[in-house]
């Protein structure tokens, strides 16, 4: 087992990753707090590097620390949805224009072969792919608006908003949604369609509110 002097923050950023993407896919019971000995079974390391891993998750707005009890999941509002999903149209409908001029061929074809991998987990019901792979498409996508600050403040972002809509994950008729409009975009940057590209984000970013009861939205 490793020592605390020997785990670097490059090495706690990738087991925080992990345990991350095990929560969303719900491997971990997380209805409490989260057990310290059960998560150094679980990534197979020490108490030194769980509860650095812990805060570093935290930090990201994951879970919640409650002083003399311990870590459990953060309980998300609707209002920070789309106070989340608002931030993110600003920038992303944005950004497209600048993907839509500097995209090339071989990008639309990658787009188009992780559309493909998202849409084969779809339906394989492979959680731990359908949420990589559209890590991917839409990480590939703002990396062509060639402004690395501007990608960054989106991916953030985006990451921000899986954590708040980790159910989402588990309805088959959003994801199918999701899915078809990963292939539109891919055929709006074929086709250079700008305003259809606009049309095709603001519809992705907002399909979620399909899928919450009426009475929980403030319009």
């Amino acid at each position: 087992m490793n020592s605390p002097k020997q785990i670097s923050q490059q090495r706690i950023q990738a087991l925080a990753d992990q345990l991350e993407c095990r929560i969303l896919n719900r491997e971990i019971d997380c209805s409490g707090f989260l057990r310290q000995n059960e998560l150094e079974k679980l990534l197979d390391t020490n108490r030194f590097t769980v509860r650095q891993i812990l805060t570093e998750l935290t930090q990201r707005g994951v879970l919640v620390h409650v002083p003399y009890r311990g870590h459990q999941l953060r309980a998300h509002t609707v209002e920070e949805r789309q106070q989340i999903t608002e931030s993110r149209l600003l920038l992303e409908q944005g950004a497209c224009q600048l993907v839509l001029l500097h995209i090339d061929p071989a990008g639309i074809e990658q787009l188009q072969q992780q559309a493909q991998l998202f849409d084969n987990a779809v339906h394989n019901g492979d959680t731990s792919q359908l949420i990589s792979s559209n890590y991917a498409f839409h990480k590939t996508f703002y990396q062509y608006c060639q402004n690395p600050f501007l990608s960054d403040l989106i991916n953030n972002l985006r990451e921000q908003a899986v954590r708040v809509s980790q159910p989402g994950w588990f309805n088959q008729q959003a994801s199918l949604q999701a899915s078809e409009e990963h292939f539109a975009i891919v055929e709006a940057l074929r086709q250079k369609q700008p305003e259809q590209l606009r049309l095709l984000i603001f519809q992705h970013l907002t399909g979620w509110r399909r899928y919450i009861e009426p009475d929980k939205i403030d319009n």
